[in-house]
C-alpha cells in the first residue's frame, strides 16, 4: 500500500512537499550535518599534522550530492520524511552526547538520552491522537529501528574509522561516465517525480458560498493550478446544474494547464441556494455577471476568463456571455444552444421527453412549477421566458454583446445542433469587433456529448470520426490566444465539418472530415418533390396532383426511433423500418441512385396540406435506404400548424379540409452523401413521440397530458397545384470553400 501511494501521483501535494517535507527536511538535516562536522572536529589536528584535509574535495563532493538526494528523496511522500528527520535527529544526539564527553559538557549526555526517548515518543502521541497517521507512525518505529541496528554503531565511530570501514574513496575508482551518471540518477530521479507530481497532482481547493445580486448564495469551488499557492493566473469557469463534485473530467482536463479552475452548482441544484421558485437558465445570465465579478475581485484571478462545458453547461455560458461582463475573453461551447426555446423547449412543436425527463431529473423539488411556468410562458401574450433565453431578441442578453473567442462544438445527430451552428453564426456575424471572425466550428457524426467514439446509435463510422484530438486541439490554440496572448492564425480553417455517409463501404467521398473559412458555406436548393406514385423526383415538377390522406389519432401516436434526442431517448441513426409501415406516414423515396447525392447545409420540408382539425402537427424525417433494406435516419422536424409563423402568434386553421395551407417544416442541417446503390426517403405524419407530444388537435395551450382530442383527418397535397417537397442544399464553388488540412 505504501509503495502503491508512494508511485500513484494523485497522492503528490505540492503544497505539502515544499511547505513541510521540505522544510522538515532541511531542519533536521541541518542539525544532523552541523553534529556531524563538530563531532569529527576533534580529528582535524591530526589530520593537519598529517598533511592532510579534515575532508578531501571528493569527499565534500559525494557527501553533498548525498545530503541533497536524500532531501528530494524524502520531500516526495510524506511518512519518508518522518523516516528520515527522526532519523537524523537520533543520530544527532549520539554525535552531540559525544561532543560533550569531549568539552565535558555535564549534562549533555542526559539530554541526548532525554531525546532519544522524548522525540519517538512525542511523535508517536502526535501522529496517533493529535494528527492521525498510522504511515507516520510506521515511520517512526522504523527509524528507532534502523538507528539502534545502524545508526548508534555508525555514530560512534571515529571519523578514521568510519571512513576506514566504508571507504568512500572506491566511488572514485570508478570510471567518471559512471560516477557522473550515478550522481545525475541521484539528482534527477526525485526531481523528475517532484515535476512531474507539479503537472498531475491535484490541485489545492477552496470552497465559497458566493452570494447573487437577489441575496441567493451558490456553491462554488476554487481549484487552484497545481504549483501556483494561488499566484494570480487565467481562470476556467464551469458552471454546472448536474453537481460540481462529478466534474472531475474538467478537473483533470484543465488542471494540466495552469489555469485555475471555478466549479460553480447552479441556482437551485445540488449544494446551490435557489428555492421552491426558481427556474433553470431563466436567472444564468445574471448569476453567471454577479460571478465572474465575484472572480474579478480575487488576487489569485489576473483578469482573464474563459468559460468552459457541454449540453446544460453550454447553455447557461451563452446567455451570461450576452451581458458583456468584463473579463469573459473565451468561450468553449459544447452541444448547446443559444435559443434554449427555439431548439429545446418548443422545435416547431413541443419537444416533450426533452423537457420533461430533463427537468424532473434536473429539478426533482420543483419540477412541476418549473413546467407549469414553461407552459404558461408559452402563451403568446407572455414573452418573458423567451427573452431571457435567446441571444436574437433585443429584450434581453444578445449577441451584439458577445466579446469572446470561442470554439463551437456540435454533433449531426445532436439535440442541440442548429443551436451550435446558430451561436457560431450569431458570435461570428453579429458580435462586437472581438468576437468577429475569431470563433471556430467543429461538428461531427455525433450524438450527444458523444465525440469519442466511432458507434453512434445503429452505425459505426470510421474511427477518424472521433473528434476530441481536433477539437482539444483548436481549443488549446483559441484559449492561449485570449488568455496567454499566444498568436493564432484567424485566416485559415476556422470550420471542421465530417462529411458522413454509408459505413459499409469505404470511400474517399464520404466519411472525412472537410475544412471550411466559414458557415454556411456557398450553396443552392435543391427541390425534390412528392410524387403521385410515393416517389421523389429532383427539380422536376410533378404534373399530376395527388392527394394524400390519413388519419391521426393522438391516443396511437408514432414512436419515436432515434434521431436529434437526449441520451435518455433513443437517440442517432436508427432504422426507421418497424414504423414506417403504418396508415398514418406517408413514404416517398427515389429510385435507387446510380450516382451520388451530397447534401450539405439547413434541410426544410415545405408542404401543402389541409385538416378536419384547426391545429394539428405535420412532422417529416429524411432517411438513407441502404441494399440491404435499412432505412437510417439523418434528420427530421415537427411543426405545430397553428404555431406555422411564430412562436409568439397563433394562427389555427379554419377545420376545413379545402382550405390549403402551406408550410415550411425545419429539419435542421446535416452533412450527408447518398451513396449509389442508395435511395432517399422521405416520411411523412403527424406524431413522433415522445420527442414530441401527441397534439391533441383542439388547439388547447400546452399541457402535460389532454383528457379531450380530436383524431385529425390530415392531408398532404401534391403535383403541379401544390408542389409539396424537401429542400435537399447542395453546395457550389466547393474548391474555393474548402481549404486543405
Amino acid at each position: 500500500m505504501v509503495f502503491y501511494q508512494l508511485y500513484d501521483l494523485k497522492y503528490l501535494d505540492l503544497e505539502q512537499i515544499f511547505c513541510i517535507n521540505l522544510l522538515l527536511l532541511i531542519v533536521c538535516r541541518g542539525i544532523y550535518i552541523t553534529s556531524y562536522y563538530f563531532n569529527y572536529c576533534k580529528d582535524y589536528n591530526k589530520k593537519l599534522e598529517e598533511g592532510n584535509k579534515l575532508f578531501t574535495k571528493n569527499e565534500i563532493v559525494y557527501f553533498g550530492v548525498k545530503q541533497a538526494s536524500i532531501i528530494l528523496f524524502g520531500m516526495i511522500y510524506f511518512p519518508i520524511t518522518i523516516f528520515i528527520s527522526f532519523y537524523s535527529l537520533l543520530v544527532s544526539s549520539n554525535y552531540f552526547k559525544q561532543i560533550g564527553e569531549q568539552v565535558r559538557l555535564k549534562y549533555t549526555n542526559v539530554i541526548a538520552k532525554l531525546i532519544d526517548i522524548l522525540l519517538p515518543l512525542i511523535g508517536i502521541i502526535w501522529f496517533l491522537f493529535i494528527n492521525l497517521n498510522y504511515y507516520a507512525i510506521a515511520a517512526i518505529g522504523i527509524s528507532l529501528i534502523t538507528y539502534f541496528h545502524y545508526g548508534l554503531k555508525n555514530s560512534s565511530l571515529s571519523l578514521g574509522k568510519l571512513i576506514e570501514k566504508y571507504d568512500k574513496r572506491r566511488f572514485n575508482k570508478f570510471p567518471k561516465v559512471v560516477q557522473t551518471i550515478a550522481l545525475f540518477l541521484l539528482i534527477a530521479t526525485p526531481t523528475t517525480i517532484i515535476s512531474v507530481s507539479a503537472a498531475f497532482a491535484p490541485p489545492s481547493k477552496k470552497a465559497y458560498m458566493i452570494e447573487m445580486r437577489d441575496g441567493v448564495k451558490l456553491a462554488t469551488d476554487v481549484y487552484f493550478a497545481p504549483g501556483s499557492f494561488g499566484a494570480p493566473k487565467p481562470v476556467i469557469l464551469v458552471r454546472t446544474p448536474y453537481g460540481k463534485n462529478g466534474m472531475g473530467m474538467y478537473r483533470m482536463f484543465y488542471s494540466t494547464q495552469d489555469y485555475h479552475l471555478v466549479l460553480q452548482d447552479m441556482r437551485g441544484t445540488y449544494d446551490s441556494e435557489g428555492g421552491d421558485k426558481f427556474l433553470l437558465f431563466l436567472k444564468s445570465y445574471q448569476d453567471g455577471v454577479d460571478t465572474i465579478n465575484w472572480l474579478l475581485d480575487k488576487n489569485w484571478c489576473n483578469g482573464k476568463i474563459a468559460s468552459a462545458g457541454a449540453s446544460a453547461l453550454c447553455i447557461n455560458q451563452y446567455f451570461y456571455a450576452g451581458m458583456a461582463p468584463e473579463g469573459l475573453v473565451a468561450q468553449q461551447l459544447w452541444f448547446g444552444t443559444p435559443e434554449l426555446f427555439d431548439h429545446a423547449i418548443y422545435q416547431g412543436s413541443y419537444h416533450k421527453s426533452s423537457v420533461e425527463t430533463w427537468i424532473q431529473s434536473t429539478g426533482p423539488e420543483n419540477w412541476e412549477y418549473q413546467l407549469d411556468t414553461i407552459f404558461k410562458y408559452s402563451n403568446p401574450k407572455n414573452e418573458t421566458l423567451y427573452n431571457s433565453t435567446s441571444l436574437s431578441i433585443l429584450k434581453g442578453p444578445h449577441y451584439s454583446n458577445i466579446s469572446v473567442y470561442g470554439i463551437h462544438v456540435g454533433g449531426w445527430y445532436d439535440h442541440f445542433l442548429q443551436g451550435t451552428i446558430d451561436g457560431y453564426i450569431g458570435y461570428d456575424n453579429y458580435g462586437t469587433e472581438l468576437a468577429k471572425g475569431h470563433q471556430k466550428l467543429v461538428i461531427g457524426p455525433w450524438t450527444h456529448v458523444n465525440l469519442w467514439s466511432t458507434k453512434q446509435a445503429e452505425l459505426i463510422y470510421p474511427k477518424n470520426s472521433k473528434g476530441f484530438n481536433l477539437v482539444f486541439k483548436w481549443e488549446q490554440k483559441v484559449f492561449d490566444a485570449a488568455l496567454l496572448g499566444k498568436p493564432i492564425n484567424w485566416d485559415g480553417a476556422r470550420v471542421a465539418y465530417y462529411l458522413m455517409g454509408d459505413v459499409d463501404t469505404a470511400s474517399t467521398e464520404w466519411n472525412y472530415w472537410r475544412y471550411a473559412k466559414d458557415w454556411p458555406l456557398d450553396y443552392i436548393d435543391d427541390k425534390w418533390y412528392f410524387t403521385s406514385e410515393g416517389g421523389l423526383i429532383n427539380s422536376t415538377l410533378p404534373s399530376i396532383n395527388k392527394n394524400f390522406s390519413f388519419l391521426y389519432d393522438p391516443r396511437y401516436p408514432v414512436p419515436n426511433r432515434g434521431g436529434q434526442n437526449q441520451p435518455f431517448d433513443l437517440v442517432g441513426p436508427m432504422d426507421q423500418r418497424i414504423i414506417e409501415n403504418r396508415s398514418d406516414v406517408l413514404i416517398f423515396e427515389t429510385p435507387v441512385l446510380s450516382e451520388a447525392v451530397e447534401v450539405v447545409g439547413r434541410i426544410w420540408g415545405n408542404l401543402f396540406v389541409s385538416s378536419n382539425c384547426t391545429d394539428t402537427d405535420f412532422t417529416v424525417k429524411l432517411t438513407d435506404v441502404y441494399p440491404d433494406g435499412r432505412s437510417m435516419l439523418i434528420t427530421d422536424g415537427s411543426l405545430t400548424v397553428r404555431s406555422r409563423y411564430n412562436y409568439t402568434s397563433e394562427m389555427f386553421m379554419s377545420g376545413n379540409q379545402k382550405d390549403v395551407y402551406e408550410l415550411l417544416v425545419d429539419c435542421w442541417s446535416t452533412a450527408y452523401v447518398f451513396a449509389p446503390g442508395h435511395k432517399i426517403r422521405v416520411a411523412i405524419s403527424s406524431s413522433n413521440y415522445p420527442r414530441f407530444a401527441a397534439n391533441p388537435n383542439t388547439g388547447v395551450p400546452l399541457a402535460y397530458s389532454y383528457l379531450k382530442y380530436n383524431i385529425a383527418n390530415n392531408t398532404l397535397l401534391t403535383g403541379s397545384d401544390y408542389p409539396s417537397c424537401i429542400i435537399l442544399p447542395h453546395l457550389v464553388n466547393v474548391s474555393s470553400t474548402h481549404i486543405l488540412h
